[in-house]
């Protein structure tokens, strides 16, 4: 058949879009079309300037920077004491990332995080505790198209 597709438009406006990378071909990408960002920088440092950066040009291609998402990948190794504790609190409050990608090796390491470093993080207001929206875009704070 000839002609558009007759199916309502989501939710969402359209899916959300992700993409990886941090050289300056694909931050100028990004800045035009892209939603959300993953990196996977080890130092805070760099981080914070890969961020800082992004969000500058994110701004200039006419976007605001709080309608664009920068998840930063960690391979946390959870610990059971204060004085153990990943680094997660820091890297948000710092402006490093606005969100987090949990790579993990091993299931377990997943329960770990769950049960022991999620409801320290939601105390601290670092993560959510209930979700407000049903779409994926909504509970990223990302604007609607």
């Amino acid at each position: 058949m000839d002609g558009p597709l007759n199916i309502s438009r989501s939710r969402q406006g359209r899916p959300v879009i992700f993409q990886a990378g941090t050289s300056p071909e694909f931050m100028d990408i990004a800045s035009k079309h892209i939603d959300s960002v993953s990196s996977g920088f080890e130092e805070v440092e760099d981080a914070k300037a890969f961020s800082k950066e992004l969000k500058k040009r994110v701004s200039l291609e006419g976007r605001s920077p709080n309608d664009f998402v920068i998840m930063s990948g960690h391979n946390p190794i959870v610990g059971r004491t204060e004085k153990e504790a990943d680094q997660i609190q820091h890297w948000y409050e710092s402006g490093a990332m606005n969100g987090l990608l949990i790579r993990q090796e091993l299931p377990s390491g997943f329960d770990d995080f769950i049960d022991l470093v999620v409801p320290i993080l939601q105390e601290k207001g670092v993560f959510r505790k209930e979700y407000e929206s049903n779409t994926l875009r909504g509970n990223l704070g990302l604007p609607y198209p």
